[in-house]
This record gives C-alpha cells, structure tokens and sequence, in this order.
C-alpha cells in the first residue's frame, strides 16, 4: 500500500465521508468515524499489508467501522440488517462502484440519475434534493429509489457477475454489449 496517508485522505476523505453520514447522522461522530478508518489505513501502511484496491479497501473499512460504532452503542441493529439495507456493501461492489458507478448512473436518465448522484454520491439529504430540482419532498425520494432500482437493473445487464457462498459479488466483468460504459472505461484509462 501507497503510504501517503495525507494524499489517501484528500482524494478519498469526502467520499468516505459521504457513506459514513447515510448511516449516522450525527457529523461529529461521523467525523470519528471517518478518523478512524483512516487510523486503521494507517495501521496497514505501517504493517506494509497489501491492498489491491485502496478505495474498495476503505469503503470496506467504513463499513466495518460503522458496524462496530453501532454495536458499541448497543444501537438495536444486526449486522445483516446493516448490510442488506445497503447498496454499498461488499468490497467487491465497491470497487465496481469506485470504478463505474458514475459511467453507470450517467447511462439512466437524467430524471433518474441527477438525484441518485446527488444523494448517493455527494450525500445531499434528499429535502435539499427535492429543493434543488424543485420537486416534492415525496418526488425526490420516489426518484432515488426508482434510479436505484434502475441502476441495480442495469449492473445485471453490463456486468457478468461471480458471486460467493455467501452471495457476495466477488468480480464483475463489463459485457461486450454495453459499449457506452466499456467506452467511458477506455476513455478513463486514457
């Protein structure tokens, strides 16, 4: 593992942070939270542990951490409650979404895809959404879980997935047919 923690933080701390505050509420904790996980990177860049991909990596140790903030709160939540009300969940998904999931989010439309961005992405509660679109309240959240439920659909129909015992999404390979996202993948290596 790349050990500049500094340069890990700047380009993955408002992510990160993103997906912590989804699940607690309160910005001091998540900012703990947050502290934390980059405590833990700066553990395994001590100990030289190799991490083939560093954001999938993090998003896995957030995960893990907020799952363990939860269970030192004695908060009434079950880890496979956590997980499955989750999009974001298995390393394997994350590094699908840290690599597509704005190429994905781009290829639905733009009805669907500007609130799904906005709320998953840059973690904007959905009443300041339904105010920057001037919708309802109502409107905003019908809109996210419909694109949320398009983009589910459209994983299944781009990507050839392997998944676990456990059904957890191990890899995915893009499918020759989707040739808009395979595009955007090539554009982005170039």
């Amino acid at each position: 593992m790349q050990c500049d923690i500094h340069s890990i933080y700047q380009q993955y701390s408002t992510h990160l942070l993103a997906f912590i505050r989804q699940q607690i509420k309160d910005e001091s904790t998540a900012d703990d939270v947050l502290q934390e996980v980059f405590l833990k990177a700066m553990e395994s860049c001590l100990r030289d542990k190799e991490i083939r991909n560093l954001k999938s990596w993090l998003f896995y140790v957030a995960r893990n951490t907020i799952v363990d903030y939860f269970r030192r709160q004695n908060k009434a939540i079950q880890e496979e409650d956590y997980i499955n009300q989750n999009h974001l969940n298995s390393p394997a998904f994350q590094q699908i979404l840290s690599e597509d999931i704005a190429d994905m989010i781009d290829l639905l439309p733009e009805e669907y895809g500007t609130p799904l961005k906005l709320s998953d992405i840059d973690g904007i509660p959905q009443k300041e959404i339904a105010e920057k679109l001037e919708i309802s309240l109502p409107g905003a959240k019908s809109r996210v879980q419909r694109a949320r439920k398009k983009l589910k659909d459209l994983f299944f129909e781009c990507c050839d997935m392997e998944f676990d015992a456990q059904g957890n999404i191990v890899s995915c390979e893009i499918k020759s047919h989707c040739t808009p996202l395979l595009e955007k993948r090539a554009n982005r290596k170039n």
